[in-house]
């Protein structure tokens, strides 16, 4: 788990795999903007990590 963090972005290539990377990992989607923007949370209701 990711301790201490609130909010990160990071930029990346190909959103859809990143989603499936990240989601891979443990995170939770939250929601994607216009296809070019994802937002999932790394603990819900208290950090997440945008892409």
């Amino acid at each position: 788990m990711i301790n201490g963090l609130y909010e990160a972005h990071l930029p990346v290539r190909n959103l859809k795999q990143s989603i499936a990377f990240y989601e891979g990992l443990g995170l939770t989607l939250d929601h994607i903007v216009d296809d070019r923007l994802a937002f999932l949370w790394i603990v819900k209701e208290e950090s997440w990590l945008g892409l």
